[in-house]
């Protein structure tokens, strides 16, 4: 039995030491949740955040807007991160005049990011609903990032060190699309280029069918709204202004979006406006925007995302010094 025991114990050493090596460099490692959080933090000057998933993320460029502007988007955030977030980082933003808030195709019938749940927590500290986190915090390999996961992004990092002997590049996940040699600028770090395969009817086709698939198997649109609702009230009492907007997406990719879906959205946030007087910024069928502002046909890249800021900037009626380039 003894001698069971040690050819155990020597067979599990190495699965062992691996996990903990691999704990130890993911409670280390560095994430955009992360530098976003840490940023903001030291922001102190901001008057304009702005909150949303990818598409506010890579869509609206702090640096075109007239006041001092952060972008606090992460991909896939939802509204229930968007609010608590802000609740969280209230206290050292003493400046704070605006709150842009991305109202999106499926930002009504969804809370959870997933596995994204997760990593915003190791950067933020917030739980999704309450839920306990305790597996999560004794093994980030295991239950958080989970072994697929980590073993990928191991694999990224040491591509990225051996490349980084001759130029500085980003430490941390990013989507394919952004310029590995960026950097990240009051919270934005954008998309170049145009990825010209994701324009086709097949991709648009695919890419409604995802998100209406979400919003069929959603439970949670009345509680959404409502949990939104108070946030609102939240800000209006500190005497923030809350704004609502939907970033463009490619003309021809709107066509396939669910008319009675649109519609709904309207509803839901015309009402919310008209019952607390706020303004809803709306350009997401993106009549105003060409095929060459789009990284994707659902999310804008720098050119488009300067341009959309600068509209944006100019309907808060700040000033016209809006820039461009």
């Amino acid at each position: 039995m003894k001698k069971f025991f040690l050819k155990l114990l020597l067979f599990s050493l190495p699965f062992v030491v691996l996990v903990l090596a691999m704990d130890l460099w993911l409670r280390n490692v560095d994430s955009l949740y992360k530098e976003k959080f840490q940023g903001i933090q030291r922001a102190k000057d901001t008057q304009i955040l702005i909150l949303g998933n990818s598409h506010a993320n890579y869509g609206v460029d702090p640096g075109s807007f007239s006041l001092p502007a952060y972008n606090l988007a992460n991909p896939n955030q939802s509204l229930y991160f968007d609010k608590r977030l802000v609740l969280k980082l209230l206290p050292s933003l003493p400046k704070l005049k605006y709150v842009l808030i991305s109202i999106d195709y499926h930002s009504l019938y969804f809370s959870s990011q997933g596995i994204r749940d997760v990593w915003s927590y190791y950067a933020n500290g917030i739980a999704y609903k309450n839920r306990n986190y305790y597996l999560e915090n004794i093994s980030p390999f295991l239950f958080g990032y989970t072994p697929g996961v980590s073993i990928s992004m191991l694999k990224k990092q040491l591509s990225k060190n051996i490349k980084d002997k001759n130029q500085k590049l980003i430490q941390f996940e990013v989507q394919e699309g952004v310029n590995l040699t960026d950097s990240i600028v009051n919270g934005y770090l954008g998309f170049e280029g145009v990825d010209e395969k994701s324009f086709n009817p097949v991709y648009y086709s695919e890419r409604i069918a995802g998100f209406n698939q979400k919003i069929k198997n959603s439970t949670e649109r009345l509680e959404i709204i409502q949990d939104l609702t108070e946030f609102l009230s939240v800000l209006k009492s500190r005497n923030i202004i809350p704004v609502f907007f939907s970033t463009p997406v490619y003309v021809e990719f709107y066509k396939y979006t669910d008319k009675h879906t649109v519609l709904q959205n309207k509803k839901d946030i015309n009402a919310i406006c008209r019952k607390l007087q706020l303004q809803y910024f709306d350009y997401s069928d993106g009549s105003l925007f060409n095929k060459t502002d789009f990284y994707d046909c659902d999310h804008l890249n720098k050119q488009g995302a300067r341009k959309f800021s600068c509209i944006v900037n100019e309907k808060l009626n700040i000033s016209q010094n809006c820039h461009q380039n």
